[in-house]
């Protein structure tokens, strides 16, 4: 079996691992203990995918520096000890990327989350195995742009962005494909939507882990 692309490069959260337990918990304790009110779950899930800095800046800009800080620190803590766990891979996903990589695709992970989590998180669940590269953020949580991650993994691996896929599920993962000249496959079973990643150029989607096997699979 052959596939569309040589490279495929997996967003985490929304895309492989369903991480949303863990993230909205660790939210909603740093809020509690910052003395700011819980938001809804909607505005919850909008943290979910970019840098927690910052969607606070874009969503909280009247949230001061000091505030912001103490914030990052609680909900660390947080997703550190628990959160990162109260997690799960998306049914399905473990055994597509054992068909990719079988069939030669080399297999990248693409993540705004810091590198510590991160690799916490792809080791809790056997997804480092799979994968030929990871790309993360450094745990400065600086919140580049996805291309910033994704262009690495080009460069590294020699693979033309033409022949490269970036699976996604929010408007970042599709910016980021976009600005570094790769293909983009947007999963909608995450946590972004279709309207937003279309406004980053987005064309294609698909709305399971069969539908993106049956993206990926070269007809």
């Amino acid at each position: 079996m052959s596939f569309r692309y040589d490279l495929v490069l997996f967003d985490l959260d929304g895309t492989l691992t369903d991480s949303a337990p863990g993230i909205t918990g660790g939210l909603k304790e740093a809020f509690q203990k910052i003395g700011w009110p819980v938001p809804p779950r909607e505005t919850l899930r909008k943290f979910i995918g970019p840098p927690v800095r910052n969607k606070l800046n874009e969503m909280f800009p009247e949230m001061k520096e000091e505030a912001v800080a103490e914030f990052i620190r609680f909900y660390r803590d947080y997703y550190n000890s628990r959160g990162a766990y109260e997690n799960s891979v998306y049914p399905g996903i473990m055994d597509l990327l054992a068909e990719l990589r079988a069939g030669g695709a080399l297999l990248a992970v693409a993540t705004s989350k810091p590198a510590t989590p991160a690799k916490r998180v792809l080791n809790h669940f056997g997804l480092v195995q799979p994968m030929d590269y990871i790309s993360t953020e450094d745990d400065s949580e600086s919140g580049r742009g996805k291309e910033h991650l994704i262009l690495p993994v080009l460069e590294r691996s020699g693979v033309p962005a033409s022949r490269a896929v970036m699976v996604g599920d929010t408007k970042y993962d599709a910016g980021g494909a976009r600005r570094a000249g790769t293909n983009f496959v947007g999963v909608l079973y995450g946590f972004g939507s279709q309207e937003e990643m279309e406004r980053e150029g987005a064309e294609n989607f698909v709305g399971s882990v069969e539908e993106l096997r049956e993206f990926l699979v070269d007809k």
